[in-house]
């Protein structure tokens, strides 16, 4: 079930028993109008929060996490996505063909990594290395050589410092790539699993014939 749907649910559930609590408070309980309107409304309120906290526990239940793993991984996931936003923001800054393309593909990686632990934040830690290694180096010297290949008058260092940067981040793209690959890695299983039990029935169905 998506979020929105559980949204819908646990309104629906919370705005219904709170209809219900609020002619209780007034009639049963003899409340006045307004404490009855009050009550009911902590009521859903309350309904509204424990159903949420339900839903979330089933679903980390069914990823495998715990609510202290998934609050350690949320919060890595939250720097993340601020750290991807600045290599996003980098893609503009750069004027050569060359270094847009690499930058491009930087972004490509590191965007789709991010978005495979945001959506099944077990995977995280297949990516650990990414996290705390390979995306910070990847915007640092992004953010340097834009800054840098923007500068007029540059020298013959500075084109040097441009060059190696440049050969540093071929580096890492492949990084990411294995990155990537550990991230997949379950699913890359999953798939020969299938494959093989799929050649194994076909060759067992020639056989019968």
């Amino acid at each position: 079930m998506n979020t929105f749907l559980q949204f819908i649910l646990r309104s629906v559930i919370s705005v219904s028993i709170g209809s219900a609590s609020f002619v209780v408070y007034l009639l049963s309980f003899e409340l006045s109008f307004p404490l009855s309107l009050l009550s009911a409304a902590a009521t859903g309120i309350a309904i509204f929060y424990t159903i949420k906290g339900a839903q979330k526990g089933i679903w980390l239940n069914k990823k495998g996490l715990n609510r202290k793993e998934y609050r350690y991984i949320s919060k890595n996931l939250k720097e993340a996505r601020e750290k991807v936003k600045r290599l996003q923001k980098q893609q503009l800054k750069v004027r050569s063909l060359g270094a847009f393309k690499q930058i491009l593909e930087i972004n490509r990686l590191s965007r789709r990594i991010f978005q495979l632990v945001n959506k099944d934040p077990k995977r995280y830690y297949r990516a650990e290395s990414f996290f705390y290694y390979h995306l910070d180096s990847v915007v640092e010297l992004t953010e340097k050589y834009t800054f840098l290949a923007a500068q007029p008058g540059k020298s013959k260092e500075t084109f040097l410092s441009l060059q190696q940067t440049r050969s540093t981040l071929d580096e890492l793209i492949d990084t990411l790539e294995k990155d990537l690959q550990l991230v997949l890695a379950d699913d890359m299983d999953h798939l020969n699993m299938e494959l093989t039990f799929a050649h194994k029935h076909l060759s067992h169905h020639k056989d019968l014939k």
